[in-house]
Formats: structure tokens, C-alpha cells, sequence
């Protein structure tokens, strides 16, 4: 046995594949089978929480029935009475809950009668076998290891055949290149995370990183290679997955078809990919040769299974195999390729023959082709720049053309459509992300920006580095700059420059720089702040371009990441949530419209000087009386010695908005009330500004760790929002391992 769940590609041929729907409704109801341990129930519980969707427990409803449990049933009656008490129970719940829920089916026996009826189910409903290894398995299945392995074995087979999809259960083990001491509620977070992404997946409501390219667009865009192999390798840097391509592609060389585990490795390795990367995933299966092509086909059904954004298939196998493998295929767009031994370049006796490969692979469905060939020397690239150039110009589809090889590098670099890249540690296998971007820059394809911080006290910013080490791993020439200034006049020379891609505004300029601007988002308006400006080029036709300054609030973005990605399950958002926000400036504004789009409506707000507290309230109480969605509710705070509000529930998320003071300050730092702290599953507290050493106020909620507070510094923040920033500056994905990695180093020193 293998250390993961599964017998290999043997156990589940393509035949087994259950035709469904490949549009779910999107209230239709979805159903968790498995093994005991492999997780249901708490996936379950996410899934009910991130959809908003009621949550059926199947143990939970055989005991209002019966009044006993499973176990408990089948010891006093049998096995024989429970299945049939199981099956109708079944049928009743699939009849009465098919729409808006997510329900935890069985973990041990299923019946012939009922995989039929979740067959039948499964053709219009999402059914997902939730996988997990091994080890875990074992220690909720208390049985002998020869008991175990053939229980193991039958239900694999038996949970397949019953299920449309497959969702692999990550173990909760140290993650290579994190921390160790990670809290175990993150590790929940990132489960949650990538759970519901997955099932947004599958009912078309899955999120994208905000400035990629799309992926079949004209648009410069590149596909990180990450070979099957390399995520099975110990101690690897998962975080180097967002390097800042446009797409992650799971690459299983053709000698891996044959291998027995090969489904565990892929489930296995596509959960790695989804946790780590906020990225599009392809999953590109080499083509094998003609003997494998039923092994081939095998594998690609299987990775249908997983519902990867994109998947490869090679032109080389028949239109049947082709629309069996689409009949099947869910949201999951196909790539068509086909590669040749020799190089690319464009001929008239060629002419018929790749336009009607093209033509053949639209008529089947493809989003896209990609055609590769072998360069016999760097010359041979050119050529292929002509093939792909006059390709592209006739064909009904997004085309792809390059070489494979090193002689091929200069022909990746040209093409402009999800162009391979491989992580730096590979750079002797291929191009990487930063000589990919370097060369369109050489050849000035990419014009050099600069983007300035403009503020006026800016001594402890780390917005430049951040962002020019950003820059520089990614191969763009831009440069970050500090600009501090006792006058917001000071702007217009910035953005006048020829050369100004943007400016990020800090304290205390974020609304009077509204005045400077062309346009403002959505988001900044609301919160009648700016924190990013952008220079966006106006074309209208007849007209001359003209340059557009454009404003956004990057600082929401921020605080709304963070407070989602640190807040337990147990005080995951719902009615009655509270939040306290301390301060009322900038900051505090950006705050409310970040819990505003988490869904809390009930907010206290403290600041020293009441005042501008009422004038926060009075703003944001307009504004929410006129949106469609609950309106906010406001407590105005007006002191430390203030009880907490009795018609509230104790807070679980307290934002501290007071700007950063060093710590040997005449001043008293403020510190948040312990009444006001007595939540008893705790929450986040964080902290949205920053300096060189860690504030009182941090330091004093150290003590409250133990009671359930996850404490949130102003770097995490900074990063957040940094993310959002670079993207609207570069309008392409930010290497979130750089910048990241760019704060870790400045606390290390600090």
C-alpha cells in the first residue's frame, strides 16, 4: 500500500465515469462521502459557512429517526436492517434537500441500492469523495492492518464509482518553507480556503487574482512548470509558487502514466498547488507514446475528477476519445496540443494541414491549441515567431507556438500566451518568470515605470523595498521611490512626470487627494479615501490618449484579508457578529468598509476625540442606509470606562487604527479595556500600522493569546495590501513569496 489513499490507476478505468451535468445548478445540493477521518464533517461545516448553504449531517439525521446512532443501530438490529433503514433515509434526504445544502454522507458501508441512488444523484448534483492519506485513516479505523487494507481497497473503488469529483484532504502536518509554529486555526483557514475554492470552481463562481491576464487573451501572460515530481520532493518551498505567473501547470511526465499511485500523487499534488497558489491551475499530461494512449486517457479522466481550470489533450487520439473525455468535464477548459520533431515555421505545404488542426480542435470544444516543435538551432526561432504570427492571423482559437528545449528559450520568451516558466531553482531546465519579463523589457516591450510613496512622515516605510524587490524578481525595470512632503501639491509634479506609473498616498493625504484625481473606484468612493493612485491611459476613438489619474483603496483590501484569513472557525462571521474599530481617521474608515464586505454589520467605535468618531458614524450611516444589503449599526464608545453594549455580542474582531508610536513615547499608548476583550472563543487583533519595534498595545496582547486572540501586527497588513497595490501598478499577479519574504527579513533586523 502506498502512503496515500488509493489503488492506482487499475482500480477506476475511464469506463467508471459518471456523465452529469456539467453546469450545476447553482443552489443544486452537494453530498461528502469517504472514510471515517477523512474529514467530512469539518469540510462539511466550512462548505455550509463559505456557501451560506444549510448543513446536513447524515449520523445527525438517522439519530432523530431511530433515537441511536449508526453503530449503535447495526449492533442491536444488524447490518442487513440498518441498510435498508440507511437507504430510506437516503432517499428521503436527497428528495427533501436537493437544493441549497451540503450533506456528510456515510463513512463505512454503502449498499448496492444506494450507490445506485447516489449515481442518479450525482448526474445533476455535485457528489465529492473526500480523500485523505493513509495515517490518518488508520487512527479512526480501529480494525487489524489486513482488515483495514481490504476495507480500504473495496470502498476506494466503491466511493469512486458513486462520486463525480475528488477532493484530497491535506493532513495538517508542518508545511515545508512556513513556520512550524503555525496555529492550527491557520491551518483550518487555508483548508477552508481551498475548499470552498473548489466547490466555487465547480458551481462557476470561483474568484481570480484581480490584475492576471486572461488566460486565452492576447495579453502577455506565463504558466509556472511545476513537475509532479518536484512537489513530492521533501522540504520543499511551496510559498515560491506565487512567483507572480499567470497560471501554475501541474506538468506528469509520460513515464508517469504507468505508475500504480499516480491517482494518490495527482490528488495529492493538485490540493498542494490549490493551497498554495492563488493562481489558475492546468494540469498538463504528457503525451505518451501510441502504446500508452488507453493509460493516457485513463489519467486524463481522472484529473477531470479534480475540476483544474485547464487541461491539456493531445490532437494525436480521436474525435470519440476527445468528446467522451469533454462529456465529462464540468467547467474545466481544454487545451488541445500537438508536437512535432522538427522545428516551426511557416510554409504553404504546411498551410492546410495546421489550419485544419486548429479547425478541429474548435469544432471539439478547445479554448485553445498549443503546437510545439523541436529547434535545431537558436535561428529556428524566428521561424517560429513567422509560424505563430501568420497561425494566429486565420486560425478560429487562441493559438500557443514554441519550441521545447534550450535552443526553443528564445521562442517562449516570444510567445505570448501562457508562455512556460519554471521556479528559479529549475532555471537550467527552461526560462524563468524574471529572464522572461527581462527580455520583453531589453527588446522595450515593457516601458520602465516609476511609482513613488508620497506622505508626510514616511522614516519607517517599506513600501520601496518591498516593492522593488517585487519588480526586480520579476523582471520588470521599474523603480519605487520616497517622496516625503509637508504640501499634497507636491503631487501633480509626480504624476505629471512622463514616466509615473502611480503613486501610493499615506497619512495625511488619503481624502485630500480625491481633488487631484480623474476618477475614483467604486470602493475608494465609498470609503471617500484613496490610498493608490494610478495612471491609466484614456482611448477614445478620434481622440488622442490621454493620461487618467485614477484612485483606489488598497487599505480595505488589506484589513479585509487579513481579517479573514485570521479569524478561527469558531468566530467565523454571521448574524450578531461585532467589531470594534479604534480611531477614526483614514484608516478606520478603510476598516468599516472591510467589515462592511465581510458581512459584519453590527460595529463600536472608540476614538479620543468623539467628534471625529460621530463624523465617521454619520458617514457610513448614510452610505449603508442606501445599499441594498443590511444596514450598518453604529456604537459610539466614549470611553475606556465604558461597559460594552448589552444588546451586542462581545466583539471577536478589534482593528486598531491609531497610527505607529515609538515606544518610548511621552504619551500613554492606549490599551483596549479587558472588558472589552471577554469574548470567550477569543478573535483577531490587529493592528494596521507599523514600525521598527513592536508597539505597546502588541506587547500587552500577548497575554490574551491563550485565551483565543490571534494577534495581527501592521506588516501583515502591509503585505496584503502591498499585494493589491502591485497588481493595480503592474496590472499583473504580484510574486506574494517576494514581498513576503522582503517583511520577514526587515523584522529579522528590526
Amino acid at each position: 500500500m502506498s502512503d496515500n489513499v488509493g489503488t492506482g490507476l487499475a482500480a477506476h478505468p475511464a469506463k467508471s465515469t459518471i456523465s452529469f451535468d456539467q453546469h450545476h445548478n447553482p443552489d443544486a445540493s452537494l453530498v461528502l462521502i469517504g472514510f471515517p477521518g477523512a474529514g467530512k464533517k469539518t469540510l462539511g461545516i466550512m462548505a455550509s459557512m463559505g456557501l451560506r448553504r444549510r448543513f446536513v449531517d447524515f449520523t445527525a439525521h438517522f439519530k432523530d429517526e431511530f433515537h441511536i446512532c449508526p453503530q449503535a443501530y447495526i449492533t442491536q438490529y444488524g447490518s442487513a436492517r440498518y441498510l435498508e433503514a440507511e437507504l430510506c433515509l437516503y432517499r428521503d434526504l436527497l428528495a427533501n434537500y436537493s437544493r441549497g445544502c451540503v450533506i456528510v454522507g456515510p463513512g463505512w458501508i454503502i449498499s448496492s441500492e444506494l450507490q445506485t441512488l447516489f449515481k442518479e444523484f450525482a448526474l445533476r448534483h455535485p457528489i465529492i469523495y473526500i480523500q485523505r492519506d493513509e495515517k490518518a485513516l488508520r487512527q479512526c479505523m480501529v480494525t487489524s492492518p489486513e482488515t483495514f487494507d481490504r476495507v480500504l481497497q473495496t470502498g476506494h473503488r466503491v466511493f469512486k464509482s458513486c462520486s463525480n469529483f475528488d477532493y484530497y484532504n491535506l493532513s495538517e502536518d508542518p508545511i515545508p518553507g512556513a513556520e512550524n509554529s503555525q496555529p492550527s486555526y491557520l491551518k483550518l483557514k487555508e483548508t477552508e480556503k481551498s475548499f470552498v475554492g473548489f466547490l466555487n470552481h465547480i458551481f462557476g463562481c470561483q474568484d481570480r487574482l484581480r490584475y492576471s491576464a486572461e488566460l486565452f487573451s492576447a495579453s502577455p501572460s506565463y504558466a509556472l512548470q511545476v513537475p509532479l515530481a518536484w512537489l513530492e520532493e521533501p522540504s520543499q518551498n511551496y510559498h515560491a509558487l506565487e512567483n507572480g505567473a499567470d497560471a501554475v501547470s501541474l506538468v506528469v511526465d509520460a513515464t508517469e502514466i504507468a505508475d500504480h499511485h499516480l491517482a494518490d500523487k495527482l490528488a495529492k499534488s493538485v490540493a498542494l498547488i490549490r493551497r498554495h497558489s492563488r493562481a489558475p491551475l492546468i494540469v498538463d499530461v504528457q503525451t505518451p507514446e501510441k502504446t500508452q494512449i488507453s493509460g493516457y486517457l485513463i489519467v486524463l479522466a481522472l484529473v477531470v475528477r479534480l475540476t483544474p481550470d485547464v487541461l491539456t489533450c493531445s490532437l494525436i487520439y480521436h474525435d470519440e476519445d476527445f468528446r467522451r473525455l469533454l462529456g465529462n468535464i464540468n467547467r474545466t477548459k481544454v487545451i488541445a496540443t500537438f508536437h512535432q520533431q522538427t522545428p516551426l515555421e511557416w510554409s504553404e505545404e504546411d498551410h492546410r494541414r495546421f489550419i485544419s488542426m486548429c479547425n478541429r480542435a474548435h469544432r471539439l470544444g478547445c479554448a485553445a491549441i498549443r503546437i510545439t516543435g523541436e529547434s535545431r538551432s537558436l535561428e529556428d526561432n524566428l521561424g517560429c515567431v513567422s509560424f505563430l504570427q501568420n497561425i494566429s492571423r486565420i486560425s478560429p482559437l487562441c493559438v500557443m507556438a514554441h519550441h521545447v528545449g534550450c535552443a526553443g528559450r528564445p521562442s517562449v520568451c516570444l510567445n505570448p500566451v501562457l508562455a512556460p516558466v519554471v521556479l528559479e531553482s529549475m532555471r537550467h531546465k527552461g526560462v524563468t518568470l524574471q529572464e522572461a519579463q527581462l527580455s520583453l523589457s531589453s527588446c522595450f516591450l515593457y516601458k520602465r515605470k516609476r511609482f513613488h510613496i508620497i506622505g508626510r512622515e514616511l522614516s519607517y516605510s517599506l513600501s520601496p523595498e518591498m516593492h522593488n524587490m517585487a519588480y526586480s524578481a520579476c523582471g520588470f525595470p521599474h523603480v519605487y521611490c520616497l517622496t516625503e512632503t509637508r504640501s499634497l501639491s507636491d503631487i501633480n509634479p509626480l504624476l505629471n512626470a512622463d514616466d509615473c506609473g502611480g503613486v501610493a498616498v499615506s497619512l495625511p493625504y488619503k481624502s485630500e487627494v480625491l481633488k487631484y484625481l480623474d476618477e475614483v473606484s467604486e470602493d475608494a468612493s465609498n470609503i471617500n479615501a484613496v490610498n493608490t493612485v494610478v495612471i491609466e491611459m484614456h482611448n477614445r476613438p478620434g481622440e488622442h490618449p490621454r493620461r487618467l489619474r485614477k484612485g483606489y483603496n488598497t487599505d480595505y483590501v488589506g484589513i479585509r484579508n487579513c481579517v479573514y484569513q485570521h479569524l478561527s472557525p469558531a468566530n467565523g462571521i454571521r448574524d450578531g457578529t461585532a467589531a470594534l474599530i479604534i480611531g477614526a481617521g483614514g484608516m478606520a474608515r478603510a476598516a468599516v468598509y472591510a467589515c462592511y464586505q465581510l458581512g459584519v454589520r453590527n460595529i463600536c467605535i472608540f476614538n479620543r476625540t468623539p467628534r471625529n468618531a460621530e463624523t465617521l458614524i454619520d458617514y457610513f450611516t448614510q452610505w449603508s442606509a442606501c445599499r441594498p444589503e443590511p444596514p450598518l449599526t453604529f456604537t459610539l464608545l466614549q470611553s475606556t470606562d465604558t461597559c460594552w453594549p448589552p444588546q451586542l455580542r462581545l466583539p471577536t474582531i478589534v482593528i486598531s487604527c491609531i497610527p505607529y508610536v515609538e515606544s518610548d513615547n511621552k504619551s500613554t499608548p492606549f490599551q483596549v479595556p479587558e472588558k472589552w476583550l471577554s469574548s470567550k472563543t477569543g478573535g483577531v487583533y490587529m493592528e494596521v500600522a507599523y514600525g521598527p519595534l513592536k508597539t505597546a498595545s502588541l506587547r500587552e496582547m500577548e497575554q490574551y493569546k491563550s485565551r483565543g486572540w490571534i494577534v495581527v501586527d501592521g506588516f501583515t497588513v502591509l503585505l496584503e495590501q502591498g499585494i493589491a497595490q502591485y497588481e493595480l501598478f503592474t496590472r499583473r499577479p504580484a510574486p506574494v513569496h517576494v514581498m513576503r519574504e522582503t517583511i520577514q527579513q526587515f523584522k529579522a533586523r528590526s
